[in-house]
């Protein structure tokens, strides 16, 4: 959602378009641009940005979104729609082709609301989450509006526990925790991954700077809203941070958004995220363990806009999906408002194809 202010090397290797083939390196990368109606077809959820994904293990797939058109009378038009800050979907199967897609909100059909809320004046938008030992946790970043540009400004974190993951979501028991003092990094907006003893969650400075770390907590404590045993990750070993000034190193500059997951027939792990602003290209990063070394950025696709006031962001990959490789998704924005009323080929997530091997 903002702009990367710092400079970055970028091994760019192709400009991609509807299908393609490259290589770098010994990294052979084929990309294809898919339908994405599995989004836009429903009357009522007008589209979205974020699109983030979590298995829930038990065949089902939850999507998590931020801001959200909702038309209360279901006419499918976003010009008869409200936002809302955030909102998400449960897909019923691990196949776009034969899997149903819901979309939940609060609120009356007539007077959505977002899902999950704050009272006051500030707002969640979400980040990623995952589900260990049948409880369902989900980051969420905490946002207040601004007078200047660019409207809107992070200014901490909670965590969301759900008890009973496998109900409907309107019947979700939802036990909100507020994250500790992180130094101005947004723990959670992006990836968030598991082993056996710990939760991983990928944390980015700001507002506008994107260093990226990782933190870490163990299982047995955060299921029971118990973060206090947050550590992080400082070049060759975990550690506790009490101190603004004694900050680790960072992993890399980032996004807001973006997404990590093992790919098994490469044996990495595979970071997904957009770079630049405006029609912005998506690129990947490699690395053997989840807190790296990562390889410098390879661009592997450049997106084509048709308004210059169009802007790409928020890039993840969904390994969940069953496909030829992993889906990629991509959110496609415009900096005035009345346009994106009118154009709804703006705005619901964008759907890309990456196989990826050796």
């Amino acid at each position: 959602m903002k702009l990367v202010t710092h400079s970055i090397l970028l091994i760019v290797v192709s400009i991609l378009n509807l299908q393609s083939q490259i290589r770098s390196n010994d990294i052979l990368i084929e990309v294809n641009e898919i339908d994405n109606s599995i989004f836009t077809a429903d009357k009522f959820w007008r589209g979205a940005d974020g699109a983030a994904s979590i298995d829930l293990e038990n065949g089902n797939i939850l999507w998590l979104f931020s801001d959200t058109f909702i038309d209360p009378k279901g006419t499918g038009k976003r010009s008869n729609s409200r936002m809302i800050n955030n909102s998400l979907a449960i897909q019923e199967g691990y196949s776009l082709e034969k899997g149903k897609i819901s979309f939940y909100h609060k609120g009356r059909q007539r007077k959505p609301k977002s899902f999950f809320e704050l009272p006051g004046k500030t707002w969640f938008w979400t980040g990623h989450g995952i589900l260990a030992n049948d409880t369902l946790i989900i980051f969420l970043f905490e946002e207040k509006s601004l007078k200047e540009d660019p409207g809107f400004e992070a200014i901490g974190w909670y965590i969301a526990l759900i008890d009973n993951p496998f109900e409907n979501p309107l019947n979700w028991n939802i036990k909100y925790i507020k994250g500790s003092d992180t130094f101005g990094v947004i723990v959670g907006s992006s990836a968030v991954l598991k082993d056996n003893e710990f939760i991983y969650a990928y944390g980015v400075t700001e507002p506008a700077s994107h260093e990226v770390y990782l933190l870490r907590f163990p299982i047995d404590k955060i299921v029971k809203g118990d973060i206090a045993g947050l550590e992080w990750w400082n070049e060759d070993h975990w550690t506790t941070r009490t101190e603004k000034k004694i900050a680790p190193s960072p992993l890399f500059i980032g996004q807001t958004e973006f997404s990590v997951h093992y790919q098994e027939n490469i044996h990495q792990y595979v970071q997904i995220q957009t770079y630049g602003f405006g029609a912005a290209s998506i690129g990947y990063r490699l690395a053997e363990q989840p807190e790296g070394p990562w390889s410098q950025p390879v661009i592997f696709y450049q997106t084509q806009l048709k308004n210059p006031r169009d802007f790409v962001y928020s890039a993840n990959a969904h390994p969940e999906i069953q496909n030829n490789g992993f889906l990629v998704t991509y959110n496609v924005n415009n900096g005035n408002f009345n346009s994106l009323m009118k154009n709804e080929n703006l705005y619901f997530p964008k759907l890309l194809s990456v196989k990826i091997s050796k």
